[in-house]
């Protein structure tokens, strides 16, 4: 499709960056990047009023794929990706060879546009998974005027098997938006992190949520929120790298922080979660949902909703 409106909402989808089906949802002031060509991958949340991109890049960024790298790491460009079916490293679940962090971030995504008027866009990105009989839909919605956009979700058991899987979003947020100073605003109780000078040490924590919401916030008053269904995503990984580690495979060139939601904790593999009861379920033919919204902040606005 090649809409031809420049006004209000839009959607571009005849486009393709570094070799990768591009899709571009927009409003007047803000704008959604997608690769459905890689794993629906999210590489620009742009605040028009304020020029502020919130995702963060690695200092390789998007490079097109190559036969001899195609591991998660390997293909990772920073940004947002969906995980699905499991958040480990690469392992061997009954039988099955599962792929680093789950296949969906590494795959094409198809789409469809469901709605597209100056008032309102969806765009409709699906996957269905080689290693496990599940189909994920995502439906992606931007209205007129919002500094933002919203994420529904559904999983589908496609089998009569009763199905075991970790899901959730690896988002990071870095330089140019992140700068020390930041506070962000957790899910737990405890007061705001802080984010340090560069060259400060890093860090990981694997939080239990207490709710489904947090936010970043600069100095300038410029910030971002990020609100999801967390009883279908009841933990958020929170890992930090300021450029103190100079070890691999970052070797201290970057300043960024990991918020990501998920199902299940780190684990060793997929069998790791099942037996601590941390694994989504599914029944024959079960559909789960869940839902996420992003939005830009202003200073002015009220403090995440407890």
């Amino acid at each position: 499709m090649n809409n031809k409106r420049n006004y209000a909402c839009r959607i571009t989808t005849d486009l393709v960056y570094k070799g990768y089906d591009t899709v571009v949802m927009e409003n007047e002031v803000f704008r959604l990047t997608m690769l459905p060509g890689k794993g629906s991958d999210v590489i620009e949340l742009l605040h028009k009023p304020t020029d502020t991109d919130f995702c963060w890049m690695t200092q390789l960024g998007l490079r097109k794929r190559e036969a001899l790298f195609t591991a998660f790491q390997q293909q990772y460009e920073g940004g947002w990706q969906e995980i699905l079916p499991h958040l480990s490293g690469k392992h061997q679940f009954q039988g099955i060879s599962m792929e680093a962090y789950g296949e969906v971030s590494l795959t094409e995504w198809s789409y469809s546009i469901l709605k597209d008027t100056p008032e309102e866009i969806t765009v409709c990105f699906t996957n269905r998974l080689r290693t496990m009989p599940l189909v994920i839909e995502k439906m992606v919605t931007l209205v007129t005027g919002a500094p933002g956009f919203q994420i529904y979700e559904r999983v589908t058991n496609e089998s009569i098997a009763r199905i075991f899987a970790d899901w959730g979003h690896h988002i990071t947020f870095g330089t140019p938006f992140l700068t020390p100073g930041t506070s962000i605003e957790l899910p737990v109780n405890r007061p705001p992190f802080i984010v340090p000078e560069f060259g400060s040490p890093g860090g990981f924590e694997s939080l239990k949520v207490d709710h489904g919401a947090y936010r970043l916030m600069r100095p300038d008053g410029i910030g971002a929120q990020i609100s999801w269904d967390a009883e279908k995503w009841p933990h958020l990984w929170f890992w930090r790298d300021f450029g103190g580690d100079t070890s691999p495979p970052y070797y201290g060139r970057h300043f960024n922080v990991g918020l990501e939601m998920f199902t299940s904790p780190p684990a060793s593999g997929l069998q790791e979660s099942i037996d601590r009861g941390t694994a989504m379920k599914w029944e024959a033919h079960e559909t789960v949902s869940a839902h996420l919204q992003f939005t830009v902040l202003h200073e002015d606005l009220a403090r995440i909703d407890k």
